[in-house]
């Protein structure tokens, strides 16, 4: 690993009452910093999305989009095993994964698709597979990166299962009353089983068209709670673990100048269409680290704004707006207390990408590539959340 260490450009005063020990005073701001402390970096030319990393087995994980093949690495940077899978071949796991692929050793990975659960060696061979009866496959969409992971609860796997049509589509009421965000996996038996309904005071429930694409949820879980956030809903709910999932909090988030989307009459919206509309906010990724929360999460437009992107009517109108909106717009991260208090909200440091994990108490995120200089590798960051002004051993 390439040793750094910096403040990673903010560090931002945070107050909040401390619940105190007999060193510190109730009314005393703390100081929280996001501080890169190491990285990895991967000699490689082309676009790689960062799936996963295991500091303890020396390991990290990422995907090829251009050459839809999986890279695994080790931790100095070694490229370890390239494979990639036809849609139709016999140990091809399908179109897709529904979430970022994990190792479960250093020797193999494992991929979850509608298809069911698939382990490979680091060069493509496939080790065991377990696939969905074809009564129950659903179409699922996912993800190659890690804005989607899978989690391990026990002998089950956790995922967020978004299904873009059902028996019902994005205009009727039936859809959001019947919708279901996550799904557990049986890695024995490819079963998957959804669960876990809108909140009965989401905005998806206001009787109005919402995008599919808006209401995918996003989840960690600690102890026995889960902690969900359903795409433009800006509330935080936790829930049990256990069925029957009894909900046991509901925070609204407090996120800036964030952009709710109050969807579309129904009698207006395309039922078969399926969009994303960047000028109203949405909240990509929940994780948590150590003992905070981690949000990150786009704004979307003022009105204004938000009325020239929707009378955009040609390629170089949309690249002259992009390119404002994208200086005015920045992505932000938001970190709480386990108990939903924010504690910090602020744009994410240039060149800091979306995509990121918590492991062990720290975070990695992707490092996007230099816009001036044309680079041939790729680079992972190690981030940590600390306490700013505290003398550390």
């Amino acid at each position: 690993m390439i040793r750094q260490s910096y403040p990673l450009l903010l560090v931002i005063a945070v107050f909040f009452a401390c619940q105190g020990t007999e060193t510190e005073d109730a009314s005393e701001p703390i100081n929280l910093e996001l501080e890169v402390t190491d990285s990895v970096r991967i000699p490689y030319v082309g676009v790689l999305s960062f799936m996963d990393i295991q500091p303890d087995m020396d390991r990290a994980l990422f995907f090829d989009l251009q050459k839809r093949s999986f890279v695994s690495t080790d931790l100095q940077g070694n490229i370890l095993g390239q494979f990639s899978k036809d849609r139709d071949s016999p140990d091809g796991f399908g179109s897709f994964p529904m979430a970022a692929g994990r190792f479960l050793d250093q020797n193999r990975i494992q991929l979850v698709s509608m298809y069911g659960v698939f382990e490979y060696d680091l060069e493509g061979n496939l080790l065991r597979s377990a696939k969905t009866p074809k009564d129950e496959i659903k179409g699922f969409s996912g993800r190659m990166d890690a804005i989607r992971e899978i989690k391990q609860v026990g002998d089950q796997l956790l995922l967020t299962g978004l299904l873009p049509r059902t028996e019902y589509n994005k205009t009727q009421p039936e859809f959001y009353d019947t919708f279901q965000q996550l799904v557990w996996v049986d890695p024995q038996s490819g079963s998957m089983e959804q669960f876990l309904g809108l909140d009965s005071a989401s905005i998806f429930q206001n009787n109005r068209s919402h995008e599919p694409t808006t209401l995918s949820a996003t989840f960690d879980i600690r102890d026995n709670e889960l902690f969900v956030i359903s795409g433009g809903d800006p509330y935080l709910n936790v829930y049990e673990l256990e069925e029957p999932y009894k909900k046991l909090k509901r925070i609204p988030l407090e996120l800036t100048d964030f952009q709710v989307n109050p969807g579309e009459d129904p009698q207006k919206a395309d039922p078969r269409a399926i969009s994303f509309d960047p000028s109203y906010g949405m909240i990509s990724k929940l994780t948590i680290v150590g003992d905070y929360l981690l949000i990150n999460y786009t704004t979307g437009y003022e009105d204004l704004d938000r009325e020239e992107y929707q009378s955009i009517q040609s390629q170089e109108q949309w690249q002259d707006f992009n390119e404002r909106v994208g200086e005015k717009y920045k992505p932000r991260l938001q970190v709480l207390s386990l108990e939903g208090e924010k504690l910090l909200d602020i744009q994410t440091p240039d060149r800091l990408g979306n995509v990121f994990v918590s492991r062990d108490g720290n975070l990695w995120f992707n490092v996007l590539p230099n816009p001036d200089v044309e680079e041939d590798f790729f680079q992972i960051n190690k981030v940590e959340i600390k306490k700013a002004g505290i003398n550390r051993l």
